[in-house]
């Protein structure tokens, strides 16, 4: 494909993909920069051409699909997102309750957010006699600071909560993934997914009666490799995202974004990703989800946080 014809083509995708080489590559030069470019748009057609993957889209979509209903108090980490946009409208996403006082959810959540209100412990979604609803404000809200405000790339965001949650049966934050919880560890292992996004593809399945309570799916990590290969160059990158295989189309939905994915570990569940996006074939045709890979930014959370480091938690075993 001709440099300029992708660069008319990809949009967002692209966009992240420049914004990416450019990160790597500081020269001006417009013929060095294209020429690069096309380097690694060959480079990833030749190792993707091993397997055999759909179409690939140009576009990315935050995306829980033919999952399981949760029972009660099954994610007592979960939190619930109702995100009021400066335009008027309102956008659903999910968090992670890290501490009584800090909940991580995506960036891409908070883009134009002013307000919100986040609820713990209801498995229903924006459950008016939740046991604990939080208002938030912009000031609420820290984003981290490499985001680019589209996409995929530095996807995570804390919201500081303005006053401490109540621990309970219901509530209770989730521990932080271990530094040795890496790819190498968990490619292959079931991780769990969970959210209030949509049960599938198509109107049916958010006019379910079902569509506004806490569902869960158990997948397996994916290979980073072949998670690349479903995107364009730069979307997934290695060390910073966690990829579950979606080929027997399950995974993650619209609306789910920013929710947790947590891998079971001695009978206790780690945060080791957060949902970022995935395909616009849709949630049931077999692409993956991508989540932001949390041991990449361990350092930043702590940092900004009253979260314990992974090495204190470790001293508990």
């Amino acid at each position: 494909m001709p440099y300029t014809l992708a660069l008319l083509l990809c949009l967002l995708g692209c966009s992240l993909t420049l914004a990416w080489i450019s990160s790597e590559h500081n020269d001006d030069d417009p013929e060095v920069f294209s020429a690069r470019w096309q380097l690694a748009y060959e480079s990833w057609q030749r190792k993707c051409k091993k397997y055999e993957l759909p179409e690939q889209q140009l576009e990315v979509s935050p995306r829980i699909a033919r999952g399981e209903l949760a029972e009660s108090d099954m994610f007592p980490y979960q939190a619930a997102l109702l995100l009021q946009l400066r335009q008027g409208d309102a956008t659903q996403c999910g968090g992670s309750l890290l501490s009584l006082n800090y909940v991580l959810t995506a960036a891409h959540c908070l883009n134009d957010a002013e307000s919100g209100e986040i609820y713990l412990g209801s498995n229903t979604y924006a459950d008016t006699t939740a046991p604990q609803i939080f208002k938030v404000h912009t000031w609420n809200f820290n984003v981290f600071p490499g985001y680019l405000g589209f996409a995929g790339y530095h996807d995570l965001a804390l919201i500081h909560l303005p006053h401490s949650a109540t621990p309970s049966a219901e509530v209770q934050p989730i521990a932080l993934a271990l530094d040795f919880m890496q790819q190498s560890l968990l490619q292959g292992q079931l991780v769990s997914s969970s959210g209030w996004g949509a049960l599938g593809d198509g109107m049916n399945s958010t006019l379910s009666p079902e569509a506004n309570l806490l569902h869960y799916v158990d997948v397996p990590v994916m290979e980073q490799e072949r998670c690349t290969c479903y995107f364009l160059p730069g979307l997934v990158s290695v060390q910073r995202h966690i990829c579950s295989d979606g080929r027997q189309g399950r995974g993650s939905c619209q609306g789910d974004s920013g929710g947790p994915l947590v891998y079971r570990w001695h009978n206790v569940s780690y945060l080791i990703g957060v949902t970022s996006f995935g395909s616009t074939n849709g949630c049931e045709k077999g692409s993956p989800t991508v989540y932001t890979r949390i041991t990449a930014y361990l350092d930043w959370i702590v940092g900004e946080t009253d979260v314990q480091s992974p090495e204190q938690e470790l001293k508990k075993f």
